[in-house]
């Protein structure tokens, strides 16, 4: 809305342009005071207020209020220290500044207050990661199945695909025909990623953003691109699904890194067991570990795993054969059946509050 601009107070050409382009780099427009009548009708509504050195004490007498900062520039590449005199601080004190910042210094953090205005305040999102045991082990069902029941109980959710050898999580999904962006169209991204932005240009399945490879995807995924899209999914969602391919690496390096919860899935064989064993130790994981044991008619008991293991923390999921069926044709275990009750129980332990149905 025009009203919810940041509100820009200065008459420094220069410091005005640097303002206008951190905000272009933040996708929010800017509301340029060109008068005082103007300024002063936007400072109590305003989400964020910059006001120039230059123009801080025509503003001294104005109500104090949050979300206010003062900004002076470097000229000539060395501070300007003369605006910053102790009459600047008095008056930034008398109306609430927050910070005095100095640009070009303080332009990173300037575009981090930026573009808080555009989306809100950080919903600090969890972020778990799920992977199998082997192949085959079921880690991409138990992801979806966790991002879509996390969802159905009011949870803003976003389901991250990284193995691009898997086939790619929207035909598990069923959504391979979807519009949206992949795992193609981020190869690149950078820095600071607007939630808004993401969020518009990926798929949505039930309510659910994803991100997926594709068939269009080829090479590794870029481990900085990855940093990127967490960094954004935090702020902008409260649950961020990861289906981490089992090659240890920098994309796993990261996820883990920001996962505050893992999963292995592991079906419960000699084999997959052994597998299990081999790669625990390397995953390096200083979060909260579940091992979830896919039961099958023959194979060994949860009890069995556990020992094998040396991990105490083995979660059953029950024997469904009508998974792998499902699968095939896009869908997934519905939030009532007994997978899915065991998949959620074993998510809350990361998300509060969600209820095993």
């Amino acid at each position: 809305m025009e009203n919810r601009r940041p509100l820009l107070i200065t008459d420094d050409i220069e410091l005005t342009e640097d303002i206008l382009r951190l905000a272009a780099a933040t996708g929010v427009d800017i509301h340029l005071a060109a008068h005082a009548d103007s300024a002063r009708a936007q400072w109590a509504i305003a989400p964020l207020v910059l006001i120039g050195v230059d123009r801080l004490a025509d503003f001294s007498n104005l109500p104090r209020r949050r979300d206010v900062v003062v900004i002076a520039r470097e000229l000539n590449g060395a501070a300007d220290t003369s605006p910053v005199s102790d009459s600047v601080w008095r008056d930034a004190v008398a109306i609430g500044a927050e910070h005095v910042v100095s640009l070009p210094d303080a332009e990173r953090w300037l575009i981090e207050r930026l573009a808080e205005t555009g989306e809100g305040p950080s919903r600090q999102g969890a972020v778990v990661s799920v992977l199998g045991a082997c192949g085959g082990a079921g880690a991409s069902t138990v992801a979806a199945v966790m991002a879509t029941a996390a969802q159905s109980q009011g949870r803003r959710v976003l389901l991250i695909d990284t193995d691009v050898t898997g086939g790619g999580l929207d035909l598990l999904l069923g959504a391979e025909q979807a519009p949206g962006a992949r795992w193609a169209e981020l190869a690149d991204a950078r820095g600071r990623l607007s939630v808004t932005t993401l969020d518009d240009a990926l798929p949505h399945v039930g309510g659910v953003a994803v991100l997926s490879f594709g068939r269009q995807y080829s090479g590794p995924l870029d481990a900085q691109a990855l940093t990127c899209v967490l960094d954004a999914a935090v702020r902008g969602y409260d649950l961020v699904v990861v289906d981490l391919m089992r090659t240890l690496g920098d994309v796993t390096t990261i996820a883990l890194a920001a996962s505050t919860n893992a999963y292995l899935v592991i079906p419960n064989s000699v084999r997959a067991v052994a597998a299990a064993a081999a790669l625990l130790p390397a995953l390096n994981f200083g979060g909260s570990l579940t091992l979830l044991a896919r039961r099958s008619a023959r194979g060994l008991a949860a009890s069995d795993i556990e020992r094998a293991l040396g991990h105490g923390f083995v979660t059953a999921l029950p024997d469904d054969s009508a998974i792998t069926v499902s699968a095939e044709q896009g869908e997934i275990p519905g939030p009532r059946t007994p997978f899915a009750r065991a998949c959620v129980a074993a998510l809350s332990g990361a998300v509060p509050q969600l209820s095993v149905a």
